[in-house]
């Protein structure tokens, strides 16, 4: 009979011992959330998508680390968002003025529409601080439960809450004419 890899710790348990289905599931699943996640740190997609790849290798290269208690999600949202980190940090010494983009490219592109209310709405969520953003784009627009992320980000849920209470907030202030 084959292991439900759909819940969570019997995932984790069956890619600590190396089984190549499981991983298999696993990189199915959640490639593409862990992608979007990264393309809220880097904008990037290219880029983003190099380091969720990196990010699943590292974790089938050693599966053994994998911690069968603990939420996979978690050890794949902690990972990408420190692989982003370090990339952030390390391309930070290395780029060129002269490289830099003129403008600043979205996280996601804004939905089509001529609608100036949306567009600067899109422009509001995208200034908000990056944690702020990131979790309020994972409630919001991922439609993650608040102790979902909180678990994912390693925060406490209040955590979560008082950051969707400060976007809600910044939203009412800059979207006030709107």
């Amino acid at each position: 009979m084959e292991p439900d890899y759909k819940d969570d710790l019997v995932l984790a348990g069956e890619v600590k011992k190396g089984n190549e289905k499981a991983f298999d599931y696993l990189f199915r699943t959640r490639y593409a959330r862990m992608c979007r996640l990264a393309v809220t740190f880097i904008n990037d997609k290219t880029v983003a998508e190099d380091i969720v790849q990196e990010v699943f290798s590292t974790v089938w290269q050693h599966a053994r680390r994998v911690n069968e208690r603990r939420s996979i999600d978690g050890y794949l949202f902690t990972s990408v968002k420190n692989a982003c980190l370090n990339h952030l940090r390390d391309a930070r010494h290395h780029v060129s003025l002269d490289v830099l983009p003129r403008e600043e490219t979205p996280a996601e592109a804004p939905p089509e529409t001529d609608d100036p209310r949306v567009k600067h709405l899109w422009q509001v969520i995208e200034g908000l601080p990056l944690q702020c953003k990131i979790i309020f784009k994972l409630v919001v627009i991922e439609e993650m439960k608040y102790h979902e992320v909180a678990a994912r980000m390693e925060l406490s849920v209040n955590t979560v809450k008082t950051q969707i209470k400060i976007a809600y907030k910044t939203l009412r202030q800059k979207m006030g004419p709107y």
